[in-house]
Formats: C-alpha cells, sequence, structure tokens
C-alpha cells in the first residue's frame, strides 16, 4: 500500500539496534516476548473479557508479533475474524522465525510519528543519530511512542512525551532491566 512504498531505512542486523532499545520497547510493548509463541494467551484472554464487557473489539492483548504481522499482511479492520487471522499467521511466523528476526521486523516497521517509520529513521528524525548511537533515555522516548505517536509526541506534547517516556523507564527498572540509578539518570536527561 502506500505506507509501503514510502522509503524505509532497514537495519541489519539485530545487533545494530542497542541492547537498551530491544529491552526498552520489549518492556513497553510486550514484556513476555521471549516466552511465548507469538500469542499471549493470558493477554489475549485479558483483551477478550474487555471485549466481552465493552461489547466491542478493543485492541490489546496483542504480542509484538501480532503487532508485526498486522502492519506487515492483515488489513486493518477491527474484527474478531483479523484477530484470529492475526494470531494464527504470528503463531505461524514464530516457528519460522528466530525472535530477535521477528524484533528487528518490528523495529524496522512500526510508525514513530513525523513520518519516521523503523528505528533508524526514528533516530534521525528525533536525536539526529543513527539507532546504532541511542541512549536509554532516547530508547524510553522511542519506545513510548508507537502506543499514540500523535499523543506522544515530543515536538508537540513535550510534557506528555517526558511522562511517557518517565513511565517506560519506571517498567525497564520494575522488570529489573535497569538499575535504580540508570533510572535516575535518564530521568534527568
Amino acid at each position: 500500500g502506500a505506507r509501503g512504498a514510502r522509503r524505509r531505512v532497514l537495519l541489519q542486523p539485530i545487533a545494530a539496534v542497542p541492547a537498551i532499545m530491544r529491552q526498552a520497547i520489549v518492556s513497553v510493548e510486550d514484556r513476555r516476548f521471549y516466552e511465548h509463541n507469538g500469542i499471549d494467551t493470558r493477554g489475549i484472554a485479558r483483551a477478550l473479557w474487555q471485549d466481552i464487557r465493552s461489547q466491542s473489539v478493543v485492541e490489546g492483548g496483542s504480542t509484538i508479533t501480532q503487532q508485526f504481522v498486522k502492519n506487515a499482511y492483515v488489513r486493518n479492520q477491527k474484527t474478531l475474524a483479523r484477530k484470529v487471522r492475526e494470531a494464527a499467521l504470528a503463531w505461524q511466523l514464530e516457528q519460522r522465525w528466530p525472535k530477535d528476526r521477528i524484533l528487528l521486523a518490528y523495529l524496522n516497521t512500526i510508525y514513530f510519528g513525523n513520518g519516521a517509520y523503523g528505528i533508524q529513521q526514528a533516530a534521525r528524525t528525533y536525536f539526529d543519530k543513527g539507532a546504532g548511537r541511542l541512549t536509554l533515555a532516547e530508547s524510553a522516548l522511542l519506545s513510548g511512542l508507537p502506543a499514540d505517536p500523535s499523543l506522544y509526541d515530543p515536538t508537540q506534547h513535550p510534557r506528555a512525551a517526558k511522562l511517557r517516556r518517565r513511565y517506560v523507564l519506571q517498567t525497564m527498572f520494575d522488570q529489573g532491566k535497569i538499575t535504580r540509578g540508570q533510572l535516575a539518570e535518564a530521568n534527568r536527561a
């Protein structure tokens, strides 16, 4: 589609993305990424319960693999059928691709706002540097964007972006990915 036509800067291999950036996105988007087989059943059960309670299909329960599959292959109708197709494709992809390849594909294709698709373009757009040189504070800021790129846009909504970044950092700390010192330093940045 039109989105795919945009010039994307793809990073290879996964090592080109700093470990801290990978940890940040996994912490906030899919903390069980390295444990599940493409479908986070606990997340889905939670999301389905929300759907039943609100009598509509709400987002949520989507793993990184499902998000990638949705962006890459599945057209965006909000139906239960789409959710099922998405889950099936995600499961199949997990049988064929190692986790790091899936994470890299995801990082290379997600939208970070301001016309930036993929981590390399996002790093250039927001910090004028390659993704390989991202700091913890920068990684946390970028990891907070995909959930709602316009709401957390640091140029338009600096306060919301900062609160979101703090949330990402706190999440990383709670999951034991960063130390208290790193948390404090990144929050000050």
